[in-house]
């Protein structure tokens, strides 16, 4: 018994030496696009379609030049006295996104963050953090 001791011992030894299979790797997290009403967002720099155009608080500030007139187009957005372009977008909710962009106005610059949702069908936008809702502007 005692002679076999040492030869279990060799044993465990070499078989903890020996080759191990790699632990499988666990599955990578989903890469899927974010969603805006069922249309992915391809780019995180881009404006989604469903929000591009020119919105304004009311019809009427759609025929003319007006501080609640919005220009929002793929890669920039037109305020009345500011412009920037697009830094990134996030979607944070269902027909909601979060814009960051870089606005130069008035001999300035300031970096800023504007969340906005689509409402009544998106024939509106709302501006969540201030609380305007624009309507789309007749094309």
């Amino acid at each position: 018994m005692t002679r076999l001791l040492p030869l279990v011992a060799i044993a465990i030894v070499l078989t903890a030496c020996g080759e191990r299979s790699a632990p499988p790797h666990p599955a990578a997290p989903s890469q899927a696009a974010p969603t805006i009403a069922g249309a992915a967002v391809v780019d995180p720099r881009a404006v989604p379609a469903a929000f591009q155009g020119v919105w304004a608080a009311t019809e009427n500030d759609c025929a003319k030049p007006s501080e609640s007139r919005l220009a929002v187009a793929a890669d920039s957005l037109t305020f009345y006295e500011s412009r920037g372009a697009v830094a990134s977008v996030k979607q944070t909710g269902p027909d909601e996104i979060l814009i960051a962009i870089p606005l130069r106005g008035e001999g300035e610059t300031s970096e800023r963050t504007f969340r906005y949702r689509l409402i009544d069908g998106g024939a509106a936008l709302f501006d969540v953090r201030s609380g305007l809702t624009r309507v789309r502007c007749p094309a």
